[in-house]
């Protein structure tokens, strides 16, 4: 079997996540896949997908939303699990999930998964670190990231 996780990262949350959700798959063989350094041409030779993407100010990276939309057909006949880093949760979040991919690929998806975030102050530029102490009060690094969200994404994927 072969896996794809495919993902982009802006502050490298999500990178993180890709890596660690890749590194406990242990019945496949993983193909780590960053929308931000590669173009990808086919997905065919994949058995599953694993998308990892986050939402900032609301929406996906416009890379990640262009990759489901091209590759939405072959996307509909593998088995796909979705996750999201994301401060918001319940209605906030799926609001801004329905906004960033295609309502065909939620409904396909195994789970979709909030695993939780992180704000790495440190890698952010002047106007993310402003508007982050404005709107949460953060000027240090915070992470929230849910340990059993990410053994939920490797044993679904490992069934």
């Amino acid at each position: 079997m072969r896996t794809a996780i495919i993902y982009i990262s802006k502050h490298g949350t999500t990178e993180k996540l890709a890596h660690t959700i890749a590194a406990h798959l242990t019945n496949t063989e993983v193909d780590l896949i960053n929308l931000k350094h590669h173009q990808l041409k086919s997905i065919d030779k994949y058995d599953q997908i694993i998308l990892g993407c986050s939402i900032h100010m609301g929406v996906t990276h416009k890379k990640t939303t262009n990759f489901c939309k091209k590759h939405l057909n072959i996307l509909l006949t593998k088995q796909l699990g979705i996750f999201v880093c994301c401060m918001e949760k319940s209605k906030i979040a799926q609001d801004q999930i329905a906004k960033s991919l295609p309502e065909k690929i939620l409904k396909h998806a195994k789970f979709i998964v909030l695993p939780g975030y992180e704000f790495l102050v440190d890698k952010m530029n002047f106007f993310e670190k402003i508007l982050v102490k404005k709107t949460i009060g953060a000027t240090d690094n915070i992470s929230k990231i849910n340990k059993a969200e990410i053994d939920f994404i490797v044993q679904n994927m490992q069934e």
